[in-house]
């Protein structure tokens, strides 16, 4: 028997406005994603009992495909991953994960897996199957806490999502924010992240009539028992929960980023699984060009497609990363929103190759003339792949940090990418930061406001004025302030800093003004945010967003900064688009007034932008 839909989270009302700003729904929240914490757990126990409850369990193994149900036998199709461990119900059901598996379109409800079942545990979970139900299950739930891990290491702090708690989710301490995950939510060419009822939906659909290899037409296609798809439909949670408004469509940059980004952790996640990246490398003798790895949901494209050719792929062309790609590959304000996303992708990518072959030149050097090369060798420049593959990722995931909080473009986002990694790495030895530029460079993105492509020029700039800094010392928080406490007040001190009249233009506001539509500045969050370098040093600071809505001409128009500073209050970076800018004003509205389905979404009182991926992943060639 079916059982009836949850009803989707409420969203919190407006907080009342303060004294020349206000808080973000995110910062004024009670509820938070609260992951499970073995070590932290135990301790609690402990601590209450007395008594220890014995080594803490660091994580637990689930199979899963590494690409698809149809990749062959001798392509590594199967791999264990590592998920944190953490004492789940039936679902599973977790600290932040809930995974629902009710079919909309059939009304069916399918029986839950129990992965703490004690024969379930002792053999990695299920056997993967397609014709079982809580495969799917399993493999949806392992890839979305395993990407949110990902996350957690990048960024130093535990990943929140934009949504608030939805209400029956909770934990010994109340209600905690928790994504709901459906891997089988409907009959539809699709797979979605929907924020307004904090859900990653996963369709299923019929193989078309060219279907090949494992596949024949008229195969049931499920899309959550593909690894890019579920990777990449996380990847889109975690970063609206980051840059909430990267979902407003302000330019074909920004849908396109949300698409290259969210493909680029789910290629990047493949190069974890070892057997894959050997399979690989031997076939092209140690250049990162198979197929194998660079393909991104091929099943799911080939079987709804030609039957040959994935969804999208990270190599658009060979060669030196001075030399010229195709013109359909490269760049273009028209392109739509896959295939600007794949431009980033594949300049990423390259990059990434760049650097792979400059530090596996001299392993690459003991291979024999010809034939196949020794495992040994394959197994180092595997090594050495993954490594490099976590590196990027890592590099990817900590750059939207440094990005401006709306409207970016591709060449803001390598303004992030470098200035991230110099946080980090000052020296750069191996020219990770030089590839990027030349990759980007290569596909014809280029960087405004920049006198040229140095490193230099790229770098992010500190405030313009030293006094700009933020005066922490007399307001320090209290002792035993929680992490929720602890961005209360940083994110209140930063908004009484940048609304001063003589800072706020500084920081892309403007004085909030009734009579020209121009509301108060909202603080939309204050993070942590913690690097550690190769030699172990622990760097810490604070990002907040400031962001303020203008209204002309009947759109809405939003500005603001990223501030980053440190926990006494000194500014390093103010990251800022201008809400009272002409120029950006006169590069918009142009876009929008070309995209009906887009402008709607900028009026004063529209609706949230729920659909707006669905829309996106509908994978037509139309405006949505």
């Amino acid at each position: 028997m079916a059982r009836k839909r949850p009803t989707p989270p409420a969203r919190p009302a407006t907080p009342e406005p303060a004294p020349g700003f206000r808080l973000g729904p995110r910062i004024e929240r009670t509820a938070w994603t609260q992951p499970y914490v073995a070590l932290e757990q135990q301790q609690n126990t402990l601590a209450e009992t007395g008594v220890s409850s014995g080594p803490p369990i660091p994580f637990r193994r689930l199979r899963v495909y590494t690409q698809d149900p149809s990749t062959p036998r001798g392509r590594a199709p199967v791999a264990e991953v590592e998920v944190p461990y953490e004492p789940l119900r039936r679902g599973p059901v977790g600290a932040f994960i809930v995974v629902d598996d009710t079919n909309d379109t059939t009304g069916e409800t399918y029986a839950p897996v129990d992965l703490d079942q004690l024969s379930v545990a002792l053999n990695a979970g299920l056997k993967p199957s397609t014709a079982t139900p809580g495969f799917a299950q399993q493999m949806t739930y392992a890839l979305t806490v395993v990407t949110y891990e990902r996350f957690r290491r990048a960024l130093g702090r535990w990943p929140q999502f934009s949504f608030p708690a939805r209400k029956g989710d909770e934990n010994e301490r109340g209600p905690t924010v928790k994504l709901h995950v459906r891997p089988h939510a409907l009959e539809e060419d699709n797979a979605y992240y929907d924020p307004e009822s904090g859900e990653l939906c996963f369709g299923y659909t019929r193989a078309g009539k060219h279907a090949l290899g494992l596949d024949q037409p008229g195969a049931l296609v499920f899309t959550a028992l593909s690894h890019d798809v579920v990777v990449h439909e996380m990847t889109h949670a975690l970063l609206d929960g980051m840059r909430t408004h990267f979902m407003l469509p302000t330019s074909p940059d920004v849908d396109g980023f949300h698409e290259g980004f969210s493909d680029l952790v789910a290629l990047f996640q493949r190069f974890t699984y070892r057997d894959i990246v050997k399979a690989g490398l031997r076939e092209t003798r140690g250049a990162l060009t198979s197929r194998l790895l660079v393909d991104l949901a091929r099943q799911f494209g080939a079987a709804t497609g030609d039957g040959k050719t994935p969804l999208r792929t990270a190599l658009a062309a060979l060669g030196d990363l001075d030399e010229p790609v195709p013109a359909e590959r490269r760049y273009a304000p028209d392109l739509e929103a896959h295939d600007m996303g794949a431009v980033l992708l594949c300049a990423v990518f390259d990059a990434f190759r760049a650097v792979f072959a400059n530090k596996s030149d001299r392993l690459r050097g003991l291979a024999p003339g010809d034939g196949p090369l020794p495992d040994a060798l394959v197994d180092l420049l595997a090594r050495d792949a993954s490594r490099l593959a976590e590196q990027f990722c890592s590099m990817c995931i900590r750059a939207v940090d440094y990005c401006p909080p709306v409207d970016l473009g591709f060449g803001e986002y390598l303004r992030a990418l470098v200035t991230a990694d110099f946080d980090l790495v000052p020296d750069d030895p191996w020219g990770y930061r030089e590839a990027l530029v030349r990759a980007f460079r290569r596909y014809g993105i280029t960087v405004e406001g920049v006198t040229d492509l140095s490193e230099e020029s790229l770098l992010w700039r500190g405030p313009e004025r030293p006094d700009l800094n933020l005066p922490f010392h007399p307001t320090a928080p209290p002792p035993g302030a929680t992490p929720q406490d602890l961005q209360r007040h940083y994110a209140e001190a930063l908004g009484r800093h940048v609304v001063h009249p003589d800072r706020i233009h500084y920081f892309g506001l403007t004085q909030p003004s009734t009579g020209k539509g121009i509301e108060l500045p909202v603080v939309e969050s204050a993070r942590s945010l913690r690097r550690i370098g190769p030699d172990g040093t622990v760097n810490d600071d604070i990002v907040g967003e400031v962001v303020q809505r203008r209204t002309v001409r009947g759109r809405v128009m939003h500005g603001g900064s990223t501030v980053i500073f440190t926990s006494d209050g000194t500014i390093r970076y103010v990251i800022g688009k201008s809400v009272t800018s002409k120029r950006r004003e006169a590069r918009i509205f142009p876009f929008l007034a070309d995209r009906p389905g887009r402008a709607a979404m900028f009026d004063p009182d529209a609706p949230p932008a729920a659909v707006r991926l669905r829309q996106l992943h509908r994978r037509r060639r139309q405006d949505a």
